[in-house]
């Protein structure tokens, strides 16, 4: 059987039917796939681009936030365009269209129109709920039709509540609003909550400040990071926990910051541990670390970049957790236990928002019209055995040595080509009918890296 297999791969090989090698690491993709282009690293470049523009459009597109739906994997990502100068009009400046992308292949699939300038995104069940900063309403798209409508919502005096800026899901479905306008509006009524059956507001909650995100904590309250508190545009940012049936404040913690100039928390992202990370938004050089069981600081992680605004943060790979550093363009990834700066991630342009999903990490960029992607720790190219970054005649022949010989890989999953979660012959076969027969291509993830979506026993200990 090896002897016949060899045959095969030589006579295909002599008979110049093969594939050029196929290089993998970086496409662009946007409404069409533009470009392969080579590269040797999957971890400080970025390893794709998604192109956010859209066609005809008279304002830039520029993306604010991204979600990912892990059992589809769908991405949704909304498209802000640029803040309307005061006395402007926002829709010289101002986007207002969401796009649904596939997050295998990262090719954009549909776009929905919202209001302007939308910003928090979330998911529920078939449901994906859009905030728009210029309007006091809900956008909610049904993800199976693909309609999209309004879901007004104002505060006890029947006024418009403004500048939605946060989504959360409850404890039951509902949908947990916030704003980041303070009394701008002429109310302190920042947090509604809608009841996503009847799309009618079933609670109203006071706090004095803005507020960009909030979340639903096990325990029953609402962690609620708040800037300027009391409407105080120089007092320290505050979390406070809400008791949501009332709107009783149950505990608060001042975090300290070295500025005054209207420092505000910008992201909280509650780790696998019970505790959470929050980023403030021109405050400190520091992400937070919130014990949430018992509502203490943690830990304090200086920033290398300097940077005193950090815009998002997300729980990454291996221990670690990743952090826009948004003047500076960047995301570091971090490890959590020692706060040590592993490695920064480049090509960016004012980073706004982080999603992990599929071993991959998305960070839409406010500066130019795109979504950068990156590899997380562990990320493998399906099909590319010997890690240098394309697909050809040596990567079948290094499985070969492996199930033959024994010869070690350092990635499992990258030689299970069409991932059965076993190595066998089956592998090598498609990789060659991928290269020299127009064949299947291998996989997820290929030809971007990624993680396996399978459960397996199969592992990936290095990408070089």
């Amino acid at each position: 059987m090896l002897q016949s297999f060899f045959n095969l791969l030589l006579n295909d090989f002599y008979r110049c039917r093969w594939r050029k090698s196929v290089r993998v690491g970086w496409i662009v993709v946007g409404w069409i796939v533009v470009g392969w282009i080579p590269v040797l690293s999957i971890a400080g470049d970025p390893i794709a681009q998604i192109s956010t523009e859209i066609p005809n459009a008279n304002v830039d597109s520029h993306p604010y936030s991204i979600v990912i739906d892990d059992a589809h994997q769908h991405g949704y990502v909304s498209i802000c365009g640029d803040v309307a100068p005061f006395g402007e009009a926002v829709e010289d400046h101002s986007a207002y269209q969401v796009i649904e992308f596939d997050a295998r292949t990262l090719e954009v699939l549909r776009t929905f129109d919202v209001g302007y300038y939308p910003t928090d995104l979330l998911l529920s069940g078939s449901d994906l709920w859009v905030c728009c900063s210029t309007i006091s309403s809900l956008f909610r798209v049904d993800l199976v039709s693909g309609n999209v409508t309004a879901v007004p919502f104002s505060d006890s005096s029947g006024a418009a509540i403004g500048y939605p800026s946060g989504l959360a899901l409850g404890w039951n479905g509902e949908i947990i609003v916030s704003s980041n306008g303070g009394s701008f509006d002429g109310s302190d009524e920042n947090i509604v909550i809608l009841d996503p059956l009847t799309e009618e507001v079933v609670q109203r909650i006071e706090v004095a400040g803005g507020i960009s995100t909030v979340v639903a904590l096990e325990d029953g309250s609402l962690l609620v990071p708040v800037g300027f508190p009391g409407d105080d545009f120089t007092a320290a940012p505050e979390l406070q926990w809400i008791d949501p049936t009332n709107g009783q404040l149950l505990d608060q913690l001042v975090i300290d910051v070295e500025t005054s100039d209207f420092p505000a928390p910008s992201d909280l992202h509650v780790l696998d541990d019970q505790s959470a990370l929050l980023t403030i938004f021109g405050g400190s050089a520091v992400v937070y670390r919130i014990d949430l069981n018992s509502r203490t600081l943690l830990m304090e992680y200086p920033m290398e970049s300097s940077d005193t605004v950090q815009s998002a943060v997300a729980q990454g790979a291996a221990g670690t957790f990743l952090v826009a550093e948004y003047f500076a363009g960047t995301v570091s990834r971090y490890q959590l236990d020692s706060g040590e700066r592993l490695e920064i991630l480049t090509g960016g342009d004012l980073p706004n928002r982080i999603c992990v999903s599929g071993g991959r990490v998305y960070t839409t960029q406010q500066g130019i019209e795109s979504i950068s992607v990156h590899g997380v720790i562990g990320a493998f190219i399906r099909a590319d055995l010997n890690l240098d970054g394309q697909l050809d005649l040596a990567d079948p022949i290094l499985l070969l040595e492996h199930l033959f010989l024994g010869t070690s890989i350092a990635c499992d999953d990258s030689a299970d080509t069409n991932d059965d979660g076993t190595l066998d012959l089956s592998d090598g076969i498609q990789i060659l009918s991928f290269l020299f027969s127009q064949g299947p291509s291998p996989l997820y993830p290929f030809p971007v890296a990624g993680n396996d979506l399978s459960d397996d026993d199969l592992d990936c200990e290095t990408t070089g």
